[in-house]
């Protein structure tokens, strides 16, 4: 796959964390917790399985991964060869999804309130920030569409979008979280 193209109906994942309330996102060389729902050139993944259990988390537009470094933080690589940059997916009895590490057993990928890495030895402590929704959506077309450089300013129109923004978001969670726990219950 070319970066940049994907081919038609591929199908990508929006990961919503709940402790941010806010989507997975690879921004310049960080991947964090802070993403908006409609940025799809920076939220949206391709999981990739290696056939044993084992996913790998691709940005669909950049083609970068995201990794664990030796110092246990996230990393964001161009080559996700390595063991740092595979996860077992976990479904939790509340219905979420947890990336474990299989590097590192002990280490989960987890963001804080503000959408920052969250250290593994707050899994017990603060659970929810290791939780996370997956959003599926279709792409039809063969190209994503460009990132836009230009910067918004801030004024009322864009505080008032970026609060109904939230609003629509946490709608989509809990309409998503639903679906998921009905399918379990099934």
């Amino acid at each position: 796959m070319s970066h940049g193209s994907v081919f038609a109906h591929t199908t990508v994942w929006q990961l919503y964390n709940h402790c941010s309330s806010a989507f997975v996102q690879i921004y310049l060389r960080h991947a964090n917790a802070r993403g908006d729902e409609s940025s799809h050139c920076l939220t949206d993944f391709l999981l990739r399985s290696d056939g044993f259990g084992r996913v790998q988390l691709e940005n669909a537009m950049s083609g970068k991964f995201i990794c664990f470094n030796k110092r246990h933080h996230l990393t964001v690589r161009a080559d996700g060869s390595d063991k740092k940059c595979y996860f077992h997916e976990r479904l939790t009895r509340s219905g979420y999804i947890q990336f474990q590490s299989i590097w590192k057993p002990y280490l989960y990928l987890g963001f804080n309130r503000k959408g920052k890495f969250q250290d593994a030895g707050k899994l017990m402590t603060k659970p929810k920030c290791f939780n996370f929704s997956k959003l599926k959506r279709t792409v039809l077309s063969t190209r994503f569409i460009q990132c836009s450089s230009a910067k918004r300013g801030l004024n009322h129109a864009a505080n008032d979008a970026a609060a109904s923004n939230a609003l629509n978001q946490r709608l989509l969670y809990k309409f998503a979280r639903e679906s998921l726990l009905r399918r379990i219950r099934a």
